[in-house]
């Protein structure tokens, strides 16, 4: 008997009720998702929170995260979660009300009892088990969990889907970010260009190439902070700047007056700057041409050469001492040694060229840090720059409209009668000859819109004495906002409407004034004074050599 049971029937029940066993995962599952969706979202809500406190990149994913997370465990739950045959027997016993068969026959299975109704009872839950199908479990969801999940899950939604002002500042990460990386290119050419350049000593190419490569790395770590990319560039600039040497672009001025000097002494045709080159070569053929010149003219050129020594002293101490040997060995008719300190002065003008050279590349590398520390710091502010200036240039042009209402009908009541009209005798009015002297800066540009050559027959008639931006030729500052003629001078008028002018009461424009100084006295003056702003770094580099060319042009 036992052997025509034998253990088959357990097998079968155990078949049988693995699908309902998956059928009770997932229903717990459900339910422990039910009651666990609250804690997720409110954890987004959180996360979504605080990027409306600090940026941050990707922030609906960030909040998208914890309900991934909790998705992921929940299913892992479903799948991992050890359910026992005897415990899943339980359940299926109660919830189809079963009354334990099932559960029984697995435990007399599992305890090994050796009883005579042992085998029958496993054939009655095997053959029941049989007829069971997972739709018959029903899936019971909590309602209630779910409820109070709401809260966090519109929480969440709001603070995802309106605006944030935090995406202006990843916005302007993100342009950082970019220039950061334009920056690192044009960087990257700039040091190809100094690795190229013949002209620059080892010793100093070495130097500007490490100073970019370190400010490369610095700049290619930065995830798009503004501030720490500004210091980074700050920090180069300030290397960049300890190789700047004063002394260079002042020698480099005075071995250019002194080109000039030379030029003129040779009768040559001046150039507005000539360079180092033309000057080294100046000072060769000058070395050469001893030997042709006459006592006089040796004699002159001694002078010439001791005069341009004492200008080049402060600047160039060792190019003025060559000069200085030069003009002592003329004096005593040597002329070989002045040759030999001629082409000594032209080697220290090669040097001064070399270092003039090496400052031009840390000028340059220089001006390229700051222009693209200007980009850095106006990345991502292009945008409300410009709604700032539409913005002012929508007011500017409300102000001209109100001040062309107000020049008309100004204009108006000038031109009815009776009214104080301008030009009329007696009548004390500004601008007119015999009416009393006065200012009429005021009036200029109403003046010129008044007059009758001046009517532009494309503006309608009612326009016609509004004037335009390029009719205002001044206007004068009231900080106390009063209106009328701060500068009114009163003179005695006469009998027929002429002023008297007494000696010595005034003085009018175009007669002797002792204030004003010739232009060959103050000229110096105001060139040692831009090369001192040139030598403390006042100018900017990328101005300087305009600074030098204007005062090399405005030279008497």
């Amino acid at each position: 008997m036992t052997q025509a049971i034998n253990p088959l029937p357990y097998q079968v029940l155990r078949r049988y009720l693995r699908p309902l066993s998956i059928k009770l995962r997932i229903n717990d599952g459900l339910v422990l998702a039910s009651r666990t969706l609250w804690l997720a979202l409110t954890v987004g809500a959180l996360v979504a929170a605080a990027g409306w406190i600090t940026p941050i990149p990707h922030l609906i994913w960030w909040s998208l995260t914890p309900l991934v997370i909790w998705l992921v465990g929940i299913i892992g739950f479903v799948l991992l979660k050890p359910l026992p045959p005897r415990r899943a027997a339980q359940r299926i016993d109660l919830l189809l009300n079963l009354r334990e068969r099932l559960s029984t026959a697995i435990e007399l299975h599992e305890t090994g009892a050796d009883t005579p109704l042992a085998p029958y009872q496993q054939a009655d839950a095997s053959a029941l088990v049989r007829q069971l199908h997972p739709r018959q479990i029903r899936l019971t969801i909590p309602r209630r969990p779910l409820l109070w999940a709401l809260l966090p899950a519109l929480a969440m939604v709001a603070l995802l889907t309106l605006p944030n002002p935090m995406d202006r500042v990843l916005a302007e990460r993100a342009a950082v970010a970019e220039m950061i990386e334009e920056v690192n290119q044009q960087l990257a050419a700039l040091e190809e260009e100094l690795a190229n350049r013949e002209d620059l000593t080892p010793a100093q190419r070495e130097e500007l190439q490490r100073i970019l490569r370190q400010l490369q790395e610095e700049l290619a770590r930065n995830p798009g902070d503004r501030q720490e990319a500004l210091a980074d560039i700050a920090q180069a600039e300030m290397r960049l700047r300890q190789q700047l040497d004063p002394q260079t672009d002042l020698r480099q001025a005075a071995l250019e007056q002194l080109a000039r000097r030379l030029e003129q002494l040779s009768n040559n045709q001046t150039t507005p700057r000539p360079t180092l080159d033309q000057l080294r070569q100046q000072l060769e053929n000058l070395a050469d041409s001893l030997n042709q010149m006459s006592a006089a003219e040796r004699e002159a050129l001694a002078q010439e050469l001791a005069q341009q020594a004492a200008q080049l002293a402060a600047a160039d101490p060792a190019t003025a001492q060559a000069l200085q040997d030069a003009a002592q060995a003329l004096e005593r008719g040597d002329t070989q040694a002045a040759a030999q300190a001629l082409q000594q002065a032209s080697q220290q003008v090669a040097n001064a060229q070399n270092a003039a050279a090496d400052q031009r590349a840390v000028q340059q590398t220089l001006a390229n840090t700051q222009a693209a520390r200007q980009q850095i710091a106006q990345a991502g502010q292009q945008g409300q720059s410009q709604q700032a200036q539409q913005g002012e240039g929508q007011q500017a042009q409300a102000g001209q409209n109100q001040q062309g209402q107000g020049q008309n009908q100004q204009g108006q009541a000038q031109g009815q009668p009776g009214q104080g009209q301008q030009g009329q005798p007696g009548q004390g009015q500004q601008g007119q000859p015999g009416q009393g002297g006065g200012s009429t800066a005021d009036n200029l540009g109403q003046q010129q819109s008044n007059v009758p050559g001046n009517v532009d027959p494309n503006r309608p008639a009612s326009q016609q004495g509004q004037g335009s931006n390029g009719d205002l030729v001044y206007q004068p500052f009231r900080p106390s906002g009063q209106t009328g003629d701060p500068d009114f001078i009163p003179g005695q008028q006469g009998s027929g409407g002429s002023s008297d002018i007494r000696p010595g009461q005034g003085q009018q424009s175009g007669l002797n004034n002792p204030s004003v100084v010739p232009y060959e006295q103050i000229f110096p003056e105001y060139q040692r004074t831009a090369t001192e702003a040139l030598e403390r770094g006042s100018v900017p580099i990328y101005l300087q050599d305009l600074v030098r060319e204007y005062f090399s042009r405005l030279e008497p």
